[in-house]
């Protein structure tokens, strides 16, 4: 009975993870366009203290923030109809959401985004199945951005 014991001990539990549903620009575009709230399609440079961005102790998962507020700055064009860019430099709300103790990652520099309007700022949500910050953007994405913004084809990921 014991071997038995100490065989089960050492298996391994079962593995939980967070299930995201495919999430790719035009899935934000899409979300932001029907949101109540004001959206700005951008694609520059943010910047931030990478430092305050949560990190998960798997020791102590419960302690994990469900939303952290980073102060950040952008600075790049915004995409206006048609997808014109326009020179523009802002403060910003990186808002980082967890879900347990699954959270996004960004990091300072290039990406692609929508800064949701405030009554006295932009802030930039972004959490572990997708938000509205793309880092790192390829021409795919920001030509998909342009076509959405143009009236083009701009098909949820699942119909892709």
């Amino acid at each position: 009975m014991r071997l038995l014991v100490l065989a089960l001990s050492v298996l391994p539990l079962p593995a939980f993870a967070l299930s995201c549903m495919p999430y790719w620009v035009t899935d934000a575009y899409l979300e932001a366009a029907n949101a109540e709230e004001g959206y700005v399609p951008v694609l520059g440079a943010l910047d931030f203290d990478a430092n305050l961005v949560p990190q998960v102790d798997w020791e102590n998962q419960q302690d994990v923030p469900p939303t952290t507020l980073i102060p950040a700055t952008f600075k790049g064009v915004a995409l206006g109809s048609r997808g014109v860019p326009q020179d523009f430099e802002t403060d910003v709300v990186l808002e980082i959401q967890c879900a347990g103790p699954w959270c996004p990652s960004p990091q300072p520099g290039e990406m692609l985004g929508f800064l949701r309007k405030t009554s006295h700022s932009y802030v930039l949500n972004t959490d572990a199945c997708g938000g509205f910050l793309f880092g790192q953007p390829d021409a795919a994405a920001i030509k998909q951005l342009q076509d959405c913004l143009s009236g083009r084809t701009c098909a949820p990921s699942d119909l892709r």
